[in-house]
């Protein structure tokens, strides 16, 4: 159960992070947002595994999310999207094994179809009139954290299921307050949602089994 002490530390660390959001203390941010990524990393190597492909999968999405939350801390927008865009394709391999009943991947498309067409569009287009080419990288980012979101719910797994629907929150807060206004709020709760779905990834790891 050691595992279960680096996921408390990491929690200790998130609200730690989410205080030092919420009151503009960037000197504390800056080593506390990486550092619940590190005790998620050391908890998914360590916590039990019915699978050792979804465990690696997992524990690489984690990696690029330290280096995503590194760029993003440091404005550095497209490179730090282009690695949680890497992170979240990591995510799709750890998930793609696991069975998904027709049901339950519909229920998933529909939840990804309804954002695409109540929320995602408005952000696609704010991105476009900033840039063509950051329009284009939004697109892609979307279809990959849809491609997550269905998988994950159409997995059955309310764990992940969870993790992936507080992942597409947490990014759609962002690109909101990014491309379109001000959005619900802020930072902090960009930060609570996505630091909770990368847990829910790490507590995911034990419940998720390839098809045989």
């Amino acid at each position: 159960m050691i595992w279960l002490a680096w996921l408390a530390a990491a929690g200790v660390i998130a609200i730690l992070d989410w205080w030092a959001v919420g009151t503009d203390r960037r000197n504390i941010e800056r080593w506390a947002k990486p550092g619940v990524m590190v005790f998620l990393i050391v908890a998914a190597v360590l916590i039990p595994a019915e699978s050792d492909w979804i465990r690696w999968w997992i524990v690489i999405g984690l990696t690029f999310g330290i280096a995503g939350d590194v760029l993003l801390f440091q404005d550095r927008f497209i490179p730090g999207a282009a690695a949680f865009l890497v992170g979240h394709l990591a995510y799709i391999l750890a998930l793609v094994p696991i069975e998904h009943p027709l049901p339950a991947v519909v229920f998933g498309l529909v939840i990804v179809g309804a954002f695409a067409i109540s929320l995602g569009r408005c952000i696609v287009r704010g991105a476009w009139r900033q840039s063509p080419v950051l329009g284009g990288i939004v697109v892609a980012y979307m279809i990959t954290i849809g491609a997550v979101v269905v998988l994950a719910v159409g997995s059955w797994s309310t764990v992940v299921g969870i993790a992936a629907l507080l992942f597409m929150a947490s990014d759609t807060l962002l690109a909101w307050g990014r491309f379109v206004g001000s959005a619900p709020g802020g930072r902090v709760a960009v930060m609570v949602t996505y630091q909770i779905a990368q847990a829910g990834f790490v507590l995911a790891i034990p419940t998720l089994m390839p098809v045989a």
